[in-house]
């Protein structure tokens, strides 16, 4: 989304040839100079669902082909996932690059929390588990070497990935668990393992029981061990 609408607002006004510099079209000139701004952008997006801005999007580029091509800026952006979840161990995680509007054949010189290699379309991440109760963060920058339409360009991508130490906090009649993270921030939609059963956790990262959970029985988050129900051996 954030993608269409730096190309908007560059491209737009070149397609339509100087109307904008009508005083009828004052307002839409406004509007495009404001999505030429990336703090305006990045604002207007986090107030959106990934709905919203998936169904914005769709009806921007109908309505941009309506008066002209629709012309993509050249682009380039790190596949990452948004958050991991560790125990304690380091885990290593692919990433690789995402591209519109470029030639085939980039390579890129990787940055930041990835194993050294040399210059490539790939890396890997090296995710080590966050200390105390500081929120834990892996940052990738990727100086991407490439062209569009045979001329030579150079990219930044860059990508940041939250990291997440589970804890689970049980109520005395076993009935109810608290799932977050090492900082007291609930794990929200996330896969808890109580035994050989699996749940959903909820608002406020909450799981609600129809019966007591077995004493000993081992839990998981999101595959990584995150102790045991309280009260004895299973």
């Amino acid at each position: 989304m954030g993608h269409l609408l730096r190309s908007l607002a560059k491209q737009l006004p070149g397609q339509l040839d100087g109307l904008l510099e009508n005083a009828r079209f004052k307002d839409g000139a406004a509007a495009l100079q404001r999505l030429a701004d990336p703090a305006h952008v990045e604002q207007a997006l986090t107030r959106m669902s990934p709905e919203e801005a998936g169904w914005l999007a769709d009806l921007l580029t109908e309505r941009w082909s309506w008066i002209a091509e629709v012309q993509l800026e050249p682009e380039v952006a790190i596949v990452a996932p948004d958050e991991l979840w560790l125990g304690a161990e380091a885990i290593r995680v692919p990433l690789s690059l995402a591209a519109v509007g470029l030639d085939e054949g980039l390579e890129a010189v990787w940055e930041g929390a990835v194993l050294p290699g040399p210059p490539a379309s790939t890396a890997t991440l090296l995710a080590r588990p966050p200390e105390g109760k500081t929120p834990g963060v892996a940052r990738v920058r990727a100086q991407v070497r490439a062209s569009v339409k045979g001329q030579r360009c150079v990219l930044i991508a860059q990508a940041q990935v939250a990291l997440r130490r589970p804890s689970v906090v049980v109520s005395d009649d076993r009935r109810r668990l608290l799932v977050q993270d090492h900082t007291g921030r609930p794990a929200v939609g996330c896969r808890l393992e109580i035994g050989p059963d699996v749940h959903l956790t909820g608002a406020g990262g909450l799981v609600d029981l129809e019966v007591p959970a077995q004493p000993g029985v081992s839990l998981k988050l999101e595959g990584i061990p995150a102790g045991r129900i309280p009260g004895g051996n299973p």
